[in-house]
């Protein structure tokens, strides 16, 4: 296990040391879409910090919110495939043609895209933040986004046009305590692991998404020098287990907390609107750039490697406070405060395909 992990001091506290306790994919969560969703709690093993240790990272990319920007973006992103700055051929496909570029334009890069898939939320399950609400409830803004008019925002990007493609499939809770030792990405990975192996469920059909509950503090490594607490609000990141395979994952340490925060007096309150704007930034960027290979933008500058949702976070003062500040978008009949996404064919960012 990696140095200054702390995967096992977060879920042993009053549990059965090295236990999962899931049925097999054919049970529980492998109950058809009609079912009630189903929160099993999961305990991760040794084999799943081990998994974690041997993993390969494809990609890790994170968000900075409205804090300033203090390293540049290269210490933020780990590509397991170096890219360059030269558009590639493909750049074009499916949109009838060229047109002239403009700053924000992205680029495809040839890699895989998200076609469709089932988000699985995973908490972080501590004393007094034990369910989705602590969170802000990202299920039902999930549910949501899936049906609605704003997640077609994809479609030029992944070349699909049918509804419904981006579901809620079922999600776990890991008994966790809260610890001045932060987390890093390889407590992380080690979570992920658990509950992907239960479900039997990866590859580019399923994303899973880790909430952190307050008051802990989440890192890239056991440097302690990149982590939540002072420079980025959540991350998106793809690994490749050797047992497993392939497994797409985002990591959303809590939000509502300055930096991080959407502008006062949103539609559901700071909580709500705060996590779920960090929420959709990392899974439509997850959906269209999973392996950090696919579309972001190649022009020369600040703007280089800068994906869907990063084209488009603009701030807000009020006082010396800085905010995020998003649009009201109408996500299937309910009202969010959310980022919207860069658009190539309106060359803008629009809340629409």
């Amino acid at each position: 296990m990696a140095k200054g992990s702390v995967l096992f001091r977060a879920v042993s506290i009053a549990l059965l040391a090295g236990c999962v306790v899931l049925p097999a994919a054919t049970g529980v969560f492998g109950q058809n879409a009609g079912t009630p969703r189903k929160l099993n709690v999961v305990r991760p093993s040794d084999a799943d910090a081990a998994a974690s240790q041997d993993a390969d990272v494809v990609f890790r990319k994170a968000w900075s919110g409205t804090r300033p920007r203090t390293l540049p973006e290269s210490k933020l992103t780990i590509r397991g495939t170096a890219v360059s700055k030269q558009a590639t051929s493909r750049e074009t496909e499916g949109r009838g043609g060229d047109f002239v570029r403009v700053p924000g334009h992205l680029t495809f890069n040839g890699g895989n895209v998200v076609e469709m898939a089932e988000s699985h939320n995973i908490y972080l399950a501590s004393q007094g933040c034990s369910t989705p609400s602590c969170f802000g409830d990202p299920e039902t803004f999930l549910k949501d986004l899936g049906k609605s008019e704003f997640i077609h925002i994809t479609d030029q990007y992944v070349h699909e046009t049918a509804s419904n493609r981006y579901t809620l499939g079922d999600g776990a809770t890991i008994p966790f305590t809260v610890s001045k030792t932060p987390l890093t990405d390889h407590d992380v990975r080690g979570f992920v692991h658990a509950v992907a192996s239960a479900t039997g469920d990866t590859g580019y059909g399923h994303i899973y998404h880790v909430f952190i509950p307050p008051g802990q503090d989440e890192c890239f490594d056991a440097t302690f020098t990149v982590c939540a607490s002072n420079i980025f609000c959540a991350y998106h990141s793809s690994v490749t287990f050797k047992d497993i395979g392939h497994v797409l994952y985002s990591v959303e340490p809590f939000a509502d907390v300055p930096g991080c925060q959407v502008a006062p007096n949103s539609p559901n309150g700071s909580l709500i609107d705060s996590t779920d704007d960090v929420l959709s930034h990392e899974l439509i960027e997850t959906i269209t750039d999973p392996d950090g290979s696919a579309w972001f933008d190649i022009t020369s500058g600040g703007m280089f490697g800068q994906e869907i949702g990063d084209e488009c976070v603009f701030i807000v003062f009020v006082g010396q406070n800085a905010f995020t500040d998003p649009v009201i978008i109408n996500v299937d009949g309910r009202k969010y405060a959310l980022q919207p996404e860069y658009n190539n064919r309106a060359q803008a960012c629009t809340a629409e395909r």
